[in-house]
């Protein structure tokens, strides 16, 4: 199970009442060669509110 500080957890409104999170791990990977490589996921679906797509995004942290 991942820890929720392992990530940068980034909410955004894609239109007026539909959220959701980018998860972006901290640590980037070994061969991460910077300006050529991003590794994020983007909650599936949408929430009602900025705080519940970060719930959303922290479930999936804890699912990893």
């Amino acid at each position: 199970m991942a820890n929720i500080s392992e990530f940068s957890i980034v909410t955004y409104e894609r239109r007026p009442g539909h959220w959701r999170a980018a998860l972006t791990p901290i640590r980037q990977p070994a061969n991460f060669i910077k300006g050529k490589t991003i590794s994020s996921i983007v909650t599936p679906d949408d929430s009602a509110s900025e705080r519940d797509a970060r719930i959303e995004a922290e479930k999936i942290i804890g699912k990893i």
